[in-house]
């Protein structure tokens, strides 16, 4: 199976959409902060693109998650 079909995968796209809303941005927000389209992000949220390790990483750092918090995030999915 395709790790992009994975529920862990998956529940790892919610929290960060939801990281995204608690913050208060929207997509076409987070797009630009992350120099990318907003069509990028809706994308990734709707699991039609995957993230790799490095993407997700430099999408929480945008997010503004403490680096001990991504951390504790990743740690979460092993």
């Amino acid at each position: 199976m395709k790790t992009i079909f994975d529920d862990k995968y998956r529940r790892m796209v919610e929290e960060i959409k939801n990281l995204r809303k608690s913050k208060g941005l929207s997509q076409r927000d987070l797009a630009k902060k992350l120099g990318v389209t907003h069509c990028c992000i809706g994308r990734i949220e709707t699991c039609e693109r995957r993230l790799d390790i490095i993407e997700t990483i430099n999408l929480l750092k945008t997010l503004e998650l403490p680096e001990n918090e991504i951390a504790a995030f990743i740690a979460r999915l092993l």
